[in-house]
């Protein structure tokens, strides 16, 4: 990989794109120098930085940071003369220093701060107006690859966790091997940052630290820098803690106010464990405190009962009318119409938690009261985008819109993810990613492990043979969408071949004897019922606790969760573990098999990374089977996009090497999308 590898967009604006995850992060982790410009700077975005710039420091990585101290309008006022300025911002680089050191959850990432200073890794230096009324406040970035390609950006975000992760930000980005236009753009930008860096920018004045302050981060910083590293990557969130009441974090309440000043319209775009229910219940009830009615819709039944233990919990006194997942047709039928009129107060409120499938059904859409009173909360909306569920939407007259998703968008669906848009209203401010979520301590950090895995000789002579077939079909124009198209047919029995390869199962067998551990809690996810089976076989034969998780067992499933979290074990599941299930107490997750859906396998390792009080965990881990060719390299390019998917932010860099080698030997075939998955039936 290098910056020209990345898919790197013209502009990134907040709300639209996620600035940590989509850019600041991939940039970082193919550059080895990087030069910095800005009005204000903080520590705490090495929260982050502690992932992202381990693989930077490792490979010699230089930053150059120009930044400007907060000056008060007290503090110019008292300034007679520009050397007194130039007093007062060093004292004022100490002064932030002494206050993040006497915050603990700042302590990390200041000490990784003072210990890249120290170590000649950042050089910083401070600038300032020479007009006491005047400010440094530009904004350009510098990213540059070993081989001197670069990419710089200019726009509103200055170098602070608040501008990357909650703000709403925009800017500008540069390639320099993109275009005239942007070759000269790039040396633009490294000439300007030159001349500040030397002090020769007109009107504005660049020192060095002193040495008190040089003395001062000496005694801060860590003796070993791995060690510093290490304890900004295994930070734990001091706001999480066993027994705490479950008030809203700021990245909550300030995603409410943004939905509150869309007229109660939009869509909450959080990570895996960011708290996104959380966050849909306390909309509910500020919208039913004042008179309104709230139909939740979920795409399945485990997420429908999981909804209603957590909209139990949360609101005292609560009345839940439950429509599908099971629920007696009868009841609610009779109630929905009661449940959904104006109406609701504080003391009295009343919800419906439905499954898509039932909302779209005739009964339903005959009984429910729209009107502008009424509030629509999908929970993984994008399920609520499929052709059955979407028109009833759409049809539906309601006041207020709250949709919820890690990935919101519908892989190979543009149409139908834009309807969606349309009815929920924007992505709300902020959006959470992985790297934010990690940094604030809502998930727990993790090790990447990949396992390669070929096919047999005869799977792979199939394999070739219906790539070919494909690409043959391809070429005369024959659509993907059709269902029951010979091409579709196709895929099918390619990905077939992909998922049920004969290797896999031994392969899983020996990580699991290997790597298993009394106390671990591992989730497997197969691809269909015989994988699952025969490897629950191969585990119980070697003496391991192996628990099977699938749609209609003849066993309690809930039964299977709670013992996996009082005793440990191995659950082997397939897909229904997928969308928004809180099994926090999983530790390690080993993946057999994936689709091509980028939410499939995005979704199965945040269901590992959740944090879990009850057993303390402090990290995970992801074991990965990814198929190679007789050459080493990626048989897909869709696996190796999951596998850079996941190692992009793991602790162990060992992993990202050994991936860039892989993909460095791929061939790149054909590669089609699967069907996105029809919604679960009640």
């Amino acid at each position: 990989m290098a910056l020209t590898d990345l898919s790197l967009q013209r502009s990134y604006r907040s709300g639209r794109d996620t600035l940590l995850d989509d850019f600041y992060v991939p940039c970082l982790q193919e550059s080895v120098k990087y030069d910095r410009a800005v009005g204000y700077f903080s520590s705490t975005l090495y929260q982050v930085v502690g992932l992202a710039f381990s693989d930077f420091v490792r490979r010699g990585g230089h930053m150059r940071l120009i930044c400007s101290p907060a000056l008060s309008p007290e503090d110019f006022a008292a300034m007679k003369e520009a050397d007194e300025a130039g007093r007062r911002a060093q004292e004022t680089v100490r002064e932030d220093l002494e206050r993040l050191l006497n915050h603990p959850e700042a302590v990390p990432a200041t000490k990784l701060l003072a210990t890249l200073i120290v170590s000649d890794i950042i050089e910083v230096r401070i600038a300032f107006a020479d007009q006491p009324d005047g400010l440094f406040h530009d904004k350009l970035g510098i990213f540059e690859d070993p081989k001197g390609r670069r990419v710089t950006f200019t726009g509103s975000a200055n170098e602070t966790w608040r501008a990357w992760g909650y703000n709403h930000e925009s800017f500008d980005a540069f390639c320099s091997w993109k275009n005239e236009p942007d070759l000269l753009r790039t040396r633009d930008h490294a000439d300007s940052f030159r001349e500040i860096w030397r002090g020769h920018e007109p009107g504005i004045r660049v020192a060095h630290l002193e040495e008190v302050t040089l003395a001062q981060l000496v005694t801060v910083a860590d003796e070993d820098l791995e060690h510093a590293i290490e304890a900004v990557r295994s930070y734990q969130g001091t706001r999480l803690r066993q027994g705490q009441q479950r008030a809203l974090m700021e990245h909550q309440q300030l995603v409410l106010d943004d939905w509150e000043g869309h007229n109660h319209r939009g869509v909450v775009n959080f990570a895996t464990g960011a708290g996104k229910t959380l966050t849909a219940i306390e909309g509910v009830k500020r919208w039913t405190d004042a008179g309104g009615a709230a139909v939740v819709l979920v795409p399945g039944r485990d997420l429908h009962t999981q909804w209603i233990r957590e909209v139990e919990n949360e609101l005292n006194g609560v009345q839940i009318l439950p429509a599908g997942a099971g629920a007696p047709k009868s009841d609610w039928v009779q109630l929905l119409p009661l449940f959904t009129a104006p109406g609701n107060s504080p003391h009295s409120r009343r919800i419906v938690i439905t499954t898509n499938h039932t909302f779209a059904s005739d009964d339903f859409q005959r009984r429910l009261k729209a009107g502008d009173h009424l509030l629509i909360v999908a929970d993984e909306m994008h399920r609520a985008g499929s052709k059955k569920v979407l028109p009833a939407l759409e049809q539906t007259r309601c006041g207020a819109t709250l949709g919820l998703s890690a990935t919101f968008r519908r892989q190979f669906d543009e149409e139908g993810t834009n309807r969606l848009l349309e009815f929920f209203g924007p992505v709300l401010s902020p959006v959470i990613g992985l790297a934010e979520a990690l940094m604030l301590g809502l998930l727990v950090p993790y090790d990447y492990r990949l396992h390669e895995v070929t096919l047999d000789d005869d799977e792979m002579k199939e394999y070739e043979q219906l790539t070919k077939r494909i690409g043959q079909l391809a070429s005369r124009g024959q659509s993907v969408n059709d269902v029951d198209s010979p091409l579709q047919m196709l895929l099918i029995r390619r990905a077939r071949v992909l998922k049920q390869a004969r290797r896999k199962i031994p392969v899983a067998a020996e990580i699991l004897r290997n790597e298993y551990r009394l106390g671990d809690r591992w989730l497997v996810y197969c691809d269909d019922l015989p994988q699952l089976k025969t490897l629950t076989q191969e585990c119980l034969a070697a003496d391991l606790p192996a628990l099977e998780f699938y749609a209609d067992m003849p066993s309690n499933r809930d039964a299977v969760i709670r013992s996996l979290a009082e005793y440990g074990g191995i659950v082997i599941a397939i897909r229904c573990l997928d969308e928004g299930i809180d099994i926090p107490v999983t530790d390690h997750a080993l993946i057999l098999a994936s689709s091509t859906v980028e939410r499939e396998y995005i979704q199965r390792r945040g269901r590992v990374l959740r944090r879990a009080h009850t057993t303390g965990k402090v990290s995970a881990e992801v074991h990965d089977l990814m198929l190679v060719d007789p050459l080493g390299g990626a048989l897909t390019k869709s696996e190796a996009l999951r596998a850079l998917e996941f190692v992009r932010l793991a602790r162990n860099p060992a992993a990202r090497e050994r991936l860039k080698a892989i993909v460095s030997l791929s061939k790149d075939p054909i590669e089609l999308p699967d069907l996105i998955e029809d919604d679960e039936s009640d």
